[in-house]
C-alpha cells in the first residue's frame, strides 16, 4: 500500500512581511501571502488525496493571533478532515502549547474529528505523542513554552520493521547552543526513523537520510529568498519512494547583484535593473527584488547625486512588468580612477598595476602549470580512471590569454579599490 502525505512547517500565520516598504496595490497580496500559501497546501492535499498532513510547528507567528487568523487555521484543518485527510500538528517556539491553552475554546473540536485533527499537547494529554496506524507510526513532540532542550531523548526509537516511522519535530539541527530544541544528526539517526519531518529553519532542505526541513511555505523577509513550498511524499513498504517539492508561495524575495563596470550614468544602471529583473523573474508570482549595485564604474558620481536611489528609480523610471517590484537598491559601487594615476603611484599599488606592462614579470605558464599540478594531485588521491581524469581536466584547457586578461582585470579592480581607500583616509 502506498502512503501519501504532505510535510509543511513554519506557516507563521498572522506575521507581516519584514524589510519591505510598499504602498502600491501589491501590499495586500503581501499581507495575505502566508494565508494564501496555507490555503494552497490544503488544496494540494485534497487534490493528491493524501492520507495525512504534517505541520512541524510555528503555525502561528505569535501567542496572540487575531480571530480571523485562528479561524483560518481551524477551518483548514476541518476542511482536510472533511476530505478524509488526517492532520498531525506540533507546537513550535512561536506557538507553544501555552498559546493554544490561552484560546482553549477555539481548539476544542467536535467528536467527529477525534483522531483526525491531532495537535500534540492540545488535543492530546501530553506534549509527547505517538500515533500508530496500520501502515505508519508518527512520533511527535511539542514545545510547551517558547524554549526547549533536546527533544530526541523524549521520543521512542523505531521498534517496528514493518511500519513507516516518522519523526515530527520542531528543532535546531546541529546547533548545540540553541534554546530551540537543539539536536545533532547522530541524535536523529539513533531514533532510526524512515523520515524526519522537521520545522524551525525557514529554507527548505533535504538529504539522503530523509532528514528534511520543509522551510516556510512563504518567504517573508529579504533573507528568505528563493522558492518556498511544501514536500509531497510517497512511501511504500516502510520506505520513502518519492519526494517532490511543491511551490505554494505567491510572493518571492530575490537578490540581484548588478556589476556597473560598463555603465556610464544612472540611466544606464536603471536600464540594466529593468532588463535583469525582467530576465530573472518568475511569471506566476510577485517578484520582490533587492538590488546590489557593485563594481568600479564611471556612473558612480551620477548614482550618488540622490540620497534615495530607490525613490528616484520608482518615480522616474521603473519600466518593469506588473509582477515585479524593486523594493531596495544598495549602492556599493566604487568610482572609476584614471589608470594613469594608478600607474604613477609610487607604492605597492603602482608596482602591482605596472607589472602587467612588463610580460617578463608574470609567467602565465607557471600559473597554469601550478593549477594543473594541484588538479593532478587531487585526481591521484581520488584514484580516478584515465577517462574521468580527461573529462575533469578539460575544464583547465582554456585560452591562456583569456586567463591572463581575467587576472589582469581582477588585479586592476583590486588596485583601484585599495587606492581609493588610501586616498580617502
Amino acid at each position: 500500500m502506498t502512503i501519501k502525505f504532505i510535510h509543511t512547517a513554519d506557516i507563521h500565520l498572522g506575521r507581516p512581511f519584514s524589510d519591505l516598504s510598499m504602498s502600491d496595490d501589491k501590499i495586500e497580496l503581501c499581507n495575505r501571502a502566508c494565508e494564501n500559501a496555507f490555503n494552497k497546501i490544503v488544496e494540494l492535499a485534497i487534490q493528491k488525496k493524501v492520507d495525512f498532513v504534517l505541520i512541524a510547528g510555528d503555525s502561528f507567528d505569535d501567542d496572540e493571533p487575531d480571530l480571523s487568523t485562528k479561524l483560518l487555521f481551524i477551518n483548514n484543518l476541518k476542511k482536510l478532515a472533511d476530505n478524509n485527510i488526517k492532520s498531525y500538528i506540533i507546537c513550535g517556539n512561536h506557538d507553544p502549547i501555552s498559546m493554544y491553552k490561552k484560546y482553549d475554546s477555539y481548539f476544542k473540536f467536535d467528536e467527529k474529528y477525534n483522531g483526525i485533527i491531532n495537535i500534540v499537547g492540545v488535543t492530546t494529554e501530553n506534549n509527547i505523542a505517538s500515533f500508530e496506524e496500520d501502515e505508519y507510526i508518527i512520533h511527535s513532540v511539542s514545545f510547551e513554552t517558547n524554549e526547549s532542550k533536546n527533544q530526541t531523548v523524549l521520543l521512542s526509537p523505531n521498534s517496528s520493521g514493518t511500519k513507516l516511522n516518522i519523526g515530527l519535530m520542531h528543532c535546531d539541527l546541529d546547533k548545540t547552543e540553541s534554546d530551540y530544541a537543539p539536536c545533532s544528526r547522530e541524535d536523529l539517526r539513533k531514533l532510526n526513523y524512515n523520515y524526519y519531518a522537521l520545522g524551525h529553519i525557514h529554507i527548505p532542505s533535504d538529504n539522503n537520510e530523509n532528514i528534511v526541513y520543509s522551510g516556510s511555505p512563504q518567504g517573508r523577509t529579504r533573507k528568505e529568498t528563493g522558492t518556498h513550498g511544501c514536500w509531497y511524499i510517497e512511501a511504500e513498504n516502510n520506505s520513502i519512494t518519492n519526494k517532490e517539492f511543491l511551490p505554494v508561495d505567491c510572493v518571492r524575495f530575490k537578490q540581484l547583484d548588478i556589476d556597473c563596470y560598463d555603465y556610464k550614468n544612472k540611466i544606464d544602471v536603471f536600464e540594466a535593473i529593468d532588463e535583469q529583473t525582467n530576465s530573472s523573474s518568475d511569471n506566476s508570482i510577485l517578484n520582490l527584488f533587492e538590488i546590489n549595485l557593485i563594481g568600479i564604474t564611471s556612473a558612480y558620481e551620477d548614482l550618488n547625486t540622490e540620497d534615495n536611489l530607490i525613490e528616484e528609480y520608482i518615480e522616474n523610471y521603473n519600466k518593469i512588468s506588473d509582477n515585479i517590484r524593486v523594493y531596495k537598491i544598495n549602492n556599493e559601487t566604487i568610482p572609476d580612477i584614471n589608470d594613469t594615476e594608478i600607474l604613477n603611484d609610487t607604492g605597492i599599488i603602482g608596482l602591482l598595476a605596472n607589472s602587467f606592462n612588463n610580460d617578463s614579470d608574470i609567467n602565465i605558464d607557471n600559473i597554469y602549470d601550478t593549477v594543473s599540478d594541484i588538479h593532478e594531485n587531487i585526481y591521484k588521491k581520488l584514484k580516478l580512471d584515465n577517462d574521468t581524469k580527461t573529462i575533469l581536466s578539460s575544464s583547465l584547457i582554456e585560452d591562456k590569454e583569456e586567463i591572463l586578461k581575467s587576472v589582469e582585470q581582477e588585479l586592476k579592480s583590486v588596485c583601484k579599490e585599495i587606492y581609493l581607500t588610501e586616498e580617502n583616509k
